[in-house]
């Protein structure tokens, strides 16, 4: 005999399993087995990249990317530019899964933006910078 909610099954009584209105809950695994709960992939990509991003123009900080700019520059907007889409796919994937990764695709999707802003003011520095240098030689 089992016992339901902590009482033990009186002798004579018959068992039951759960109340018959009831829907049951599937109890969340252990690691390691068993059902495993929702995976919104593009929304892991999405964070990824923009992560990716994040690390490139993390670069500048270093010192790093002060040897060729323009490779960082191009980096960060490569991935931002595929963390935006995927976190747009991530997002509307999240929905369906019952809200799993909508908030790394949320993340990933201003991160993505903000990079590219950034980017832009970066690429718009370094043309004024060619153009100021090739009007201080112009004689």
């Amino acid at each position: 005999m089992s016992d339901t909610d902590g009482i033990p099954a009186a002798a004579g009584q018959q068992e039951t399993s759960r109340v018959p209105d009831q829907v049951p809950v599937p109890a969340p695994e252990a690691a390691g087995g068993g059902a495993a709960a929702p995976r919104n992939r593009a929304a892991t990509v999405s964070g990824f990249f923009a992560l990716g991003a994040i690390g490139a123009l993390g670069n500048f900080a270093t010192g790093i990317a002060l040897i060729n700019p323009p490779v960082f520059i191009a980096l960060a907007t490569l991935c931002a530019l595929i963390a935006i889409p995927a976190g747009h796919v991530g997002r509307f994937r999240g929905k369906r899964l019952g809200g799993a990764g909508r908030g790394v695709a949320l993340a990933s999707i201003l991160t993505g933006w903000l990079v590219l802003s950034v980017c832009l003011l970066a690429l718009l520095a370094l043309v004024g910078l060619v153009a100021g240098f090739a009007a201080l030689t112009d004689s």
